[in-house]
C-alpha cells in the first residue's frame, strides 16, 4: 500500500511533529542503540540520527526506503553524527546483529498486522533483538473513536500542495467490529492548474487491538506491559484518549 502513496507520503505529513519529543526523550532516558519498526520515510529515525543516536530502521516498502536513502544520501544528511542502518524486511522476519536498548514503533505502524499470528510473530522477533529490561514503545491510534463511530461517508481528510498541483486525501472506512478490522478506501484526488484532476484509490486495512489484549500479547511473547498512555504526555488511557501508546519492558 504504501508503496502506491510513497511519493505523497512526506508531502502529506510533514505538518505532523506532535510526537517526535516524545521518541527524543525516551531516548534521551534509554540511550541507543535504538531500534525503530515501521521507519518508513525516515520521519522519526531522522529526527533521532539528527540528535546522534544509533538508529537502525525496518521497514518492508521499497519505495518508502528508497525516499529514505534519498534523504540519506543528501548534503545535510552526510554530517549525521551516526548514519542510520536500514533494513528493508517485515517485523517478523528482520536479523540485525546488535542487542538495542529501546525498540519504538510509532504513527500507528502495528495495525498493520493483521492477524494474532503475524502480531505474535513480529513480537517475539524483536523481543529476540532487545536487551532485557529494554522498552518497546508502541504507538497507535486509540480503537475506541472508530468502535463508537457511525458508518461514515466520504470524508475530506487534508490538502496540500505537491509542485504545481493541489492534492485533497479524501478516506471512507467500514469497520469490522467482530474481526476488529477497519477497512479504509483512500482516494487521492490530484488537481492541477487548469482544473484537471487526477485520482488514485488506495485500499487499506487495518486491525484494532484492545488494553487487555495488547498486555496479553505482550506477556505471551517475552515483555511486561508498564504503563498504557493516551497521548504524548503521557497523560492516562480513556475513551476519549487520541492514542494507545504502550510501554512494555523486555523480560
Amino acid at each position: 500500500m504504501y508503496d502506491l502513496i510513497a511519493h505523497y507520503y512526506d508531502l502529506e505529513n510533514a505538518a505532523f511533529t506532535e510526537d517526535l519529543d516524545f521518541w527524543l526523550e525516551l531516548a534521551e532516558t534509554h540511550g541507543g542503540p535504538i531500534l525503530e519498526l515501521g521507519c518508513g520515510t525516515g520521519r522519526v529515525l531522522l529526527h533521532l540520527a539528527r540528535r546522534g543516536y544509533a538508529v537502525t530502521g525496518v521497514d518492508n516498502s521499497p519505495a518508502m526506503l528508497a525516499r529514505l536513502q534519498q534523504k540519506l544520501e543528501s548534503a545535510s544528511a552526510r554530517h549525521l553524527p551516526l548514519a542510520p542502518t536500514i533494513i528493508q524486511a517485515d517485523m517478523a522476519a528482520f536479523r540485525a546483529e546488535q542487542g538495542f536498548r529501546l525498540a519504538v514503533m510509532a504513527f500507528s505502524t502495528w495495525l498493520h498486522l493483521l492477524t494474532t499470528e503475524a502480531q505474535i510473530a513480529a513480537l517475539t522477533n524483536i523481543r529476540r533483538h532487545l536487551a532485557p529490561g529494554a522498552p518497546l514503545v508502541m504507538d497507535v491510534a486509540n480503537p475506541a473513536e472508530p468502535y463508537a463511530a457511525a458508518e461514515q461517508g466520504l470524508m475530506l481528510e487534508r490538502t496540500f500542495i505537491a509542485g504545481d498541483r493541489t492534492v485533497q486525501v479524501f478516506s471512507t472506512l467500514r469497520v469490522d467490529r467482530t474481526a476488529q478490522l477497519g477497512h479504509v478506501t483512500w482516494l487521492y484526488d490530484s488537481v492541477g492548474p487548469a482544473g484537471d484532476v487526477q485520482r488514485l484509490i488506495v485500499p487499506m486495512t487495518l486491525r484494532y487491538t484492545f488494553p487487555g489484549e495488547l498486555r496479553l500479547l505482550l506477556e505471551k511473547c517475552g515483555f511486561a506491559l508498564n504503563h498504557l498512555w493516551g497521548d504524548y504526555d503521557r497523560s492516562p488511557l480513556t475513551d476519549s484518549a487520541p492514542r494507545l501508546i504502550a510501554f512494555a519492558l523486555a523480560q
